[in-house]
């Protein structure tokens, strides 16, 4: 994701979907190399091209998602949102380059390794930038979130704005529904929870989707396979008993129909990635 977020900023100005300038400084390696060559003038096309002809919509899929999001949450704070919370924040930079961010408490979760790659590889980039982020080591596997995140300074009666972004995909049906449980034990009513999932009739071959078997192999050679999904013509009724209400609900090619055009730019995006935002009811 960070590659793909410092090969859009590296698009020109008036085409670009965002300005990521952190992304570059996360990245190592080859991929940092890749993100280089996308800042030549002759060489930001093909790096694009490359990456879509080996991860076919992968690529256009991610940008648009992080729009979508930084958008919700631009709009989630403005609406009185005081806390922002990132679930699995791996190197999200949000809190850094989305000035709403900066006039909330922002609380990254995530594996204690992966926080201390994030810290090393922005150094002294972020700066004072980042006095408003508390970072919150958590193991998934052996914590209690919801214990660790208010002995962090999290407070259940803030209305918040939560992003899990990248993550329902790779659990199992119980680990979301006891996640959904917690979050909805966490936030305040009139919270927002903007996470993304994949739609279920790509994973159990019920619905057709073009890039489905590439999209599925090249995560599955990962050693983390899509493993969960699904139905949005089912997910207001799964998320109605655990506490939420849905507010969102969209494909990453409805969404490039609507940031796309006025940028004369075309983005696939796919029909099969899609990004929700959820309520905390009432």
């Amino acid at each position: 994701m960070a590659l793909f977020r410092a090969v859009e900023t590296a698009e020109r100005a008036r085409r670009r979907l965002f300005e990521d300038p952190y992304a570059a400084d996360l990245l190592t390696g080859k991929l940092k190399a890749l993100a280089s060559f996308a800042r030549l003038p002759a060489m930001g096309r093909t790096v694009t091209w490359f990456l879509d002809i080996g991860w076919p919509r992968t690529r256009s899929s991610a940008v648009l998602r992080t729009r979508v999001i930084d958008d919700l949450v631009q709009q989630a704070v403005r609406a009185g949102a005081r806390q922002f919370l990132l679930l699995g924040a791996g190197f999200d930079s949000r809190p850094y380059r989305l000035p709403e961010a900066h006039s909330t408490a922002v609380f990254e979760v995530d594996h204690p390794a992966t926080q201390r790659a994030k810290l090393e590889r922005l150094g002294q980039r972020v700066g004072s930038a980042h006095d408003h982020v508390r970072f919150v080591p958590v193991d998934f596997e052996n914590d209690d979130l919801a214990d660790t995140l208010c002995r962090a300074g999290f407070k259940t009666e803030e209305r918040t704005v939560a992003v899990w972004e990248g993550v329902i995909s790779y659990l199992t049906a119980d680990a979301v529904d006891h996640n959904f449980r917690t979050l909805a034990r966490l936030l305040a009513p009139a919270s927002s929870l903007i996470f993304t999932y994949v739609h279920r009739g790509a994973l159990d071959g019920s619905m057709a989707f073009a890039e489905a078997s590439r999209w599925k192999a090249s995560v599955g050679s990962t050693g983390e396979p899509f493993i969960f999904g699904f139905d949005p013509a089912e997910l207001a009724e799964y998320l109605a008993p655990r506490g939420f209400t849905l507010a969102s609900d969209e494909s990453t090619t409805a969404a490039a129909e609507r940031y796309c055009g006025p940028l004369h730019r075309r983005e696939p995006g796919s029909e099969l990635y899609r990004i929700a935002t959820a309520r905390r009811a009432l």
